[in-house]
């Protein structure tokens, strides 16, 4: 039998998130199924009713998991900024604009003025050593 190697608590990769999430209201499983076969669709609505910069950051930090996700594996945890778990993480990486990116417990950046290749493959470089 093969045996995954496993690599240990102190070398895995934390990635955690700080952010608003926009979330999306829904029914039951059943009504999902109903409302498509008449053609109801309300997700689309209820997006268009958040701000652009929401949705932009939303669009950033998926890019940025994407990238990530790609080339090394990585526990990422996102946090919602307006619950205690988020305020107490604010807190500990010191406050800042949100979002707030942190990497094995070391906040690599704040708020919304970065890319998300760029600062994926600063954190590579960070992980790797490389």
């Amino acid at each position: 039998m093969f045996r995954i190697n496993r690599k240990s608590r102190s070398e895995e990769v934390l990635i955690e998130i700080i952010t608003i999430s926009p979330l999306m209201l829904g029914h039951c499983e059943h009504c999902e199924i109903l409302m498509k076969g008449f053609g109801i669709d309300y997700k689309p609505q209820q997006v268009s009713e958040y701000p652009e910069d929401l949705l932009e950051i939303s669009s950033k930090i998926t890019r940025f998991i994407n990238t990530i996700a790609r080339r090394v594996f990585a526990r990422v945890i996102i946090v919602e900024a307006m619950s205690l778990r988020g305020l107490a993480k604010i807190i500990l990486y010191g406050g800042g604009r949100l979002p707030i990116i942190a990497v094995n417990g070391r906040k690599i950046a704040s708020g919304y003025q970065w890319k998300p290749e760029d600062l994926a493959e600063k954190v590579l470089k960070s992980i790797t050593g490389l």
